[in-house]
């Protein structure tokens, strides 16, 4: 599954040791504004993360992606990071948005568009047979201080086959 992803999506993965995993299951992508978002403004914040995904970029793990022509209508009130995010998306290039940002999504649902959070990404993990049960269990457990209870515990009542 090819996916764009935006900067909060990709932070959470990072800290919570979960983006290699996600990376060796998902074909991800980020644009320009991500990238600068997360590494070039964490490095100057002196995020240790920021070299993390840098290196990821480096070794092609992670790729980025520029829009091909800009589209405006749909992203008018997004900026940055979401608004290249939509925007690679709409293009066609991608099956889903990565995203763990509240309005961010809400605006994705409005738009029909499908994406996943940070712990959906984990439970795919489990789906796709990339990782087994007590494996996403377990990276589950380190993202858990990142997102909320309720996404935590559906999560993992999926990943315990409970639902």
């Amino acid at each position: 599954m090819r996916v764009v992803m935006d900067s909060d999506c990709l932070v959470k993965l990072t800290q919570s040791g979960a983006k290699e995993a996600v990376l060796s299951a998902l074909d991800v992508s980020i644009p320009p504004a991500v990238r600068r978002e997360v590494v070039d403004e964490g490095k100057t914040g002196g995020y240790p993360d920021a070299l993390i995904v840098e290196e990821n970029i480096a070794k092609g793990r992670l790729k980025t992606a520029g829009l091909s022509l800009r589209r405006t209508g749909e992203s008018a009130l997004l900026v940055g990071g979401e608004k290249e995010v939509l925007g690679l998306y709409l293009e066609g290039r991608f099956d889903a948005v990565a995203s763990d940002d509240s309005r961010f999504l809400k605006k994705m649902e409005s738009l029909n568009v499908p994406y996943l959070t940070a712990a959906a990404c984990i439970a795919y993990l489990s789906i796709s047979g990339r990782a087994g049960r007590k494996n996403a269990l377990d990276l589950l457990e380190k993202l858990r201080r990142h997102i909320s209870d309720d996404e935590y515990s559906v999560v993992r009542l999926f990943l315990e086959g409970k639902t």
